[in-house]
This record gives structure tokens, C-alpha cells and sequence, in this order.
């Protein structure tokens, strides 16, 4: 199914959602939730980026799924943790060349909670240019632990510490430069870790800037699953179908109250029962 080319001015955000072929709870819950704004508010362009499965019946399935939708976008890139990267090089190419003029783009994973309207929101009363957003990361320095599932050799990566970069699991890169980023990824050599690729060495190399952005959640579940939780935050991590769907409906509700189990402490608590326990 071929998908619309938008012109200037038509896009404001475009959200772009890097997802397994096999993530099908996921992509439906936000459907149902922070994505189906896009469907009430035509600046706010929602899409999901696909790579190849092996399991055929799953790839299959996704395919249909799209041809109900329209949202999905299939690239010829094999699903396995070493190839995310690519699929942020996909997905900024088809920013570029299918959304002239959109002025933000936010990349954001499956798993996470997302405050749109307050995203948007902040966006309006403060225009960004020549920057990617997020909770930033200073002064990491590559694994060189030999048993590692993160380890980056001297031939991989010879500098002790990266550059700044925006933690993976959301960031936003404003409009301006997606272009150039996407031609970053042509010259600077490719990195296995997309956010560290994509927001730190080939942000590095246009010369945009990495910004802070309190609201965005740094890669670990830092808060309870409710809604009320996330009224004056952007992004939250690490959150099931079920848990994002009822937590977008207490946002919704302005006089919801978390339960007690919700609560930080006291989940973690939980989770930590069950670790030990069962």
C-alpha cells in the first residue's frame, strides 16, 4: 500500500515508532491511546517502521494489519538488535523525503508512555531549531568487558567516551535538520548503538545541538504505571499494552488518583516479590 507524500505546512509533528514485526498488542494500544491523536489532529502524522521477520505467518499478519491501517512502513531490514540502527536511518530517510516542511519529528519506542498533548503543548509556547531533544547522556564510555552483550571494541569505537547523546527510547529532532541528518548517516561510519549513532556521532557532525528536556524519561521505568504520574511528564518507559491503555484514560480523567500499588516504592516493592518469590 503506498503511503501519502505531505507538503509543506501539512505535518507539524510526525511520530515515527520503530516496532517488531511481532509487536502487535503494542502497535494497537497506541492506536487506542497517545497515537490516536493523529486521527483527531490532522498536523500529527503517526507511523510505525517495520523491519523483515523470519516467521513468515507474523509478517503475514502485519501486512493485513497495515492494509486496515495504513500506518505501517515496511523496510528490508532484518529484525535483530544489531540492524536498529538502520531502521533510524530508514525511518530519517523517509522523513526526508516524504515530509517536506514538517517542523518535529519524534522517534519514540513501542513500550513507552507518551503525554502528546503536552508535548504539544510545549512545542507551541517553545519553538526548537537545529536540536535533538530528550534526556541526555554525558560522559558514557563504551563496554570493553570481553563478555558483554554491549561490547564495543578499540576497531569499533577507538575514543574513550562518546559524545553527548539523547537516550534512545524517545527523542526529538526538530525539522530543520532531518535532512541533513539522514545524509550524516551516508558519512559517518555505522554504529551498532542507534542512539549513540544517531543523536550523538551523526548529530556531532552537522553541528546540532543535544538538549536536555526534563519531561522525557531516561530508558528505565522511573515511574509507577497511572496516568497521574505522567501529568506533568512527557515519555515514561517500559510499560505493557494493558498498563499504557489504562494509564491514558486516568491522564485523560483530571480527578483519577493512583492506586496504591501504582506508587513507586510500592510496585518496586512488588516487582522485587515476585523476582525473589515466584
Amino acid at each position: 500500500m503506498r503511503h501519502k507524500t505531505y507538503s509543506n505546512g501539512e505535518v507539524f509533528l510526525l511520530i515515527m515508532v520503530p516496532s517488531a514485526v511481532s509487536n502487535f498488542e503494542q502497535r494497537d494500544a497506541i492506536r487506542r491511546t497517545w497515537g490516536n491523536i493523529s486521527t483527531i489532529k490532522p498536523t500529527v502524522l503517526l507511523k510505525f517502521v517495520l523491519g523483515k521477520s523470519k516467521d513468515t505467518v507474523h509478517q503475514s499478519l502485519a501486512e493485513t494489519e497495515n492494509s486496515i491501517h495504513n500506518d505501517i512502513l515496511f523496510e528490508e531490514i532484518l529484525e535483530t538488535y544489531e540492524n536498529l540502527s538502520q531502521k533510524s536511518i530508514a525511518l530519517l530517510r523517509w522523513a526526508s523525503a516524504n515530509c517536506n516542511g514538517v517542523k518535529y519529528l519524534l522517534k519514540i519506542d513501542d513500550d513507552m508512555f507518551l503525554n502528546l498533548p503536552r508535548l504539544l503543548n510545549e512545542l507551541n509556547a517553545h519553538p526548537k531549531t537545529n536540536t535533538i531533544s530528550g534526556c541526555i547522556v554525558s560522559g558514557a564510555s563504551p563496554f570493553r568487558f570481553a563478555f558483554s552483550k554491549w561490547k564495543i571494541s578499540r576497531s569499533e569505537y577507538k575514543n574513550d567516551y562518546y559524545p553527548d547523546y539523547i537516550a534512545g527510547t524517545a527523542y526529538l529532532i526538530s525539522g530543520d535538520i532531518i535532512s541533513n541528518l539522514h545524509r550524516a548517516t551516508q558519512n559517518v561510519p555505522y554504529f551498532i548503538f542507534e542512539d549513540v549513532y544517531i543523536t550523538g556521532l551523526c548529530r556531532k557532525h552537522i553541528g546540532a545541538v543535544a538538549l536536555e528536556n526534563k519531561g522525557f524519561n531516561c530508558g528505565y521505568r522511573n515511574r509507577g504505571p497511572c496516568g497521574n504520574n505522567f501529568r506533568y511528564q512527557i515519555t515514561g518507559h517500559h510499560y505493557t499494552p494493558r498498563e499504557i491503555q489504562r494509564m491514558w484514560l486516568e491522564l485523560q480523567d483530571r480527578w483519577s488518583n493512583c492506586r496504591l500499588v501504582d506508587h513507586y516504592f510500592i510496585y518496586k516493592l512488588v516487582d522485587l516479590f515476585k523476582y525473589m518469590f515466584l
